[in-house]
């Protein structure tokens, strides 16, 4: 019996770019002139690290980048995904030996894959792949690309100085090496500047969409029913629902196709119907994201809740003049003080990383005194603070167009005062290994898991971890019964994202 094949909009699997079939790239992804901008950067000559994140579109944009270079033959390029479960657990040589060998074979292949007669030279350490890029570059007379996604682990830091040691070796006046990191990578090594060495890009998508068509572009490619004028009711439009789940998500494009996916079903779309949306993302996305992304957090684990209390005292915060009737609509961005988020650092770092929260200025001068970066609350959360829990055309347009004055955390506030930070150990192991495969079932947690069925059958041919199925081959896999190619993508594609985010 032949395996049932995967549907078009499975949305587990459409999450993430660099699992997105390659046939169906451009239909589910568009980008404005903001991301063209980006995109040319990171096919320029020159280091570069693009900063974001999770599910900001870091990966569409390495992968746009790939594809437009292959199309117009300017550079050799080359895009691999550092998705690779023995550069997580090795450090120093190891990780040397295993990133140079996939490498090589991502090159080889890329030689393949555009019809090159041309050979690559496998190279076992650095100084092997530096010669080898060389003789590359030489003999196909283009300058050599190399875009890393997925370089790095927030739980994982320490193999990332030997990453950046590595990309500053590579780089040269032949290749250049762009990298995709996450808002809280710190350990670049000794040897890596990251302001001389590379240039750093913030994916900063506005969140704020008056003047702007991002949010209206993505629907009308992606979600063409939802741009119909006809199924909003009166006072709600296509592009005031766009802008307002753009705004909700503050940005964060996984989180903006969730919300989407949210009313594909429905013939008609009123404020309570966007209401109700709002309410259950906070509810079964953003609640549900801190119990998924707990046990990959490795030596920051014990921050996890912590970073729970830090968020609701901020929407707390937000949200009381309104419970107080001091104010008819809440205040969605604040400018929290810099030596309260010095204190805190790796917990806002966590709470951007995952969506929770979004920069918007590094600094700003406050009312009260000093200066402090300012942060765009996801509105999900905080509608649900609101007293009433209900959405208002006055509130859409408040938050859409960024009227509410900002709010103030300022440096003697005791919003924070009971927070305690945990201590943490030197080292740690990434506690997503240790689980069971059972957690990768579909779940609020996981909405892009596996079928009860699958789980069956990887529990009885022995594989009941999330390390044994990552130790796997896809031949042990494949001769599991009724798990053919489609069914093994799907597997790797669900315990990556576990593992990665």
């Amino acid at each position: 019996m032949s395996e049932p094949t995967l549907e078009d909009n499975d949305a587990g699997l459409i999450l993430a770019a660099e699992e997105c079939p390659s046939e169906k790239f451009a239909g589910y992804h568009h980008f404005s002139p903001f991301d063209d901008v980006i995109i040319r950067k990171l096919s320029a000559h020159g280091p570069v690290l693009l900063r974001g994140g999770r599910g900001s579109g870091k990966s569409a944009l390495l992968i746009e980048s790939h594809r437009r270079m292959r199309a117009n033959s300017s550079a050799f390029s080359v895009y691999m995904s550092l998705r690779y479960l023995p550069l997580l657990q090795s450090d120093g040589p190891e990780y040397i030996g295993h990133f140079c060998t996939l490498l090589s074979k991502e090159i080889a292949a890329e030689l393949a894959t555009q019809s090159h007669s041309v050979q690559f030279d496998f190279a076992e350490d650095e100084v092997e792949l530096q010669i080898s890029l060389a003789k590359l570059a030489k003999s196909l007379t283009k300058r050599i690309v190399i875009l890393f996604d997925d370089a790095a682990h927030i739980g994982r830091e320490k193999p990332l100085e030997v990453f950046f040691d590595l990309f500053r070796t590579l780089s040269s006046n032949t290749t250049s090496c762009k990298a995709s990191i996450y808002p809280g990578v710190t350990k670049f090594g000794v040897r890596f500047d990251v302001f001389n060495d590379s240039t750093v890009i913030d994916i900063s998508r506005s969140d704020v969409s008056t003047g702007g068509s991002y949010f209206s572009d993505v629907i009308r490619t992606r979600y063409p029913k939802l741009a119909q004028r006809e199924i909003f009711s009166d006072r709600l439009t296509p592009d005031n629902f766009a802008s307002l789940l753009g705004r909700a998500v503050v940005g964060n494009m996984r989180a903006f196709i969730l919300a989407c996916n949210r009313f594909d079903d429905k013939e008609r779309i009123s404020i309570p119907d966007v209401n109700a949306c709002l309410l259950n993302m906070a509810e079964d996305y953003y609640w549900p994201l801190m119990e998924e992304v707990a046990p990959k957090l490795g030596v920051y684990e014990p921050l996890i809740e912590p970073a729970s209390s830090v968020f609701e005292a901020l929407v707390d915060h937000l949200s009381r003049a309104v419970r107080t009737n001091a104010k008819m609509i809440a205040q969605d961005r604040v400018t929290i003080h810099r030596n309260i988020v010095g204190q805190f650092s790796k917990i806002f770092e966590i709470l951007e990383y995952l969506g929770f929260i979004a920069k918007r200025e590094a600094s700003r001068g406050m009312k009260s005194g000093g200066r402090g970066p300012v942060f765009a609350v996801n509105l999900c959360s905080l509608l649900e603070q609101v007293p009433s829990k209900r959405l208002t055309i006055e509130m859409i347009d408040e938050w859409i167009g960024a009227k509410p004055d900002l709010a103030e955390i300022h440096s003697s506030a005791a919003t924070f005062n009971n927070i305690v930070l945990p201590p943490l150990a030197p080292e740690n192991t990434l506690g997503i290994l240790s689980k069971s495969i059972d957690v990768l079932a579909k779940s609020r947690a996981y909405p892009y898991g596996l079928t009860e069925d699958k789980i069956l059958r990887l529990k009885s041919a022995g594989i009941t971890t999330i390390q044994e199925l990552a130790n796997s081959s896809e031949n042990k896999l494949k001769q599991i019964e009724m798990v053919g190619p489609a069914t093994v993508k799907r597997i790797r594609d669900v315990m990556l994202q576990a593992i990665w985010m």
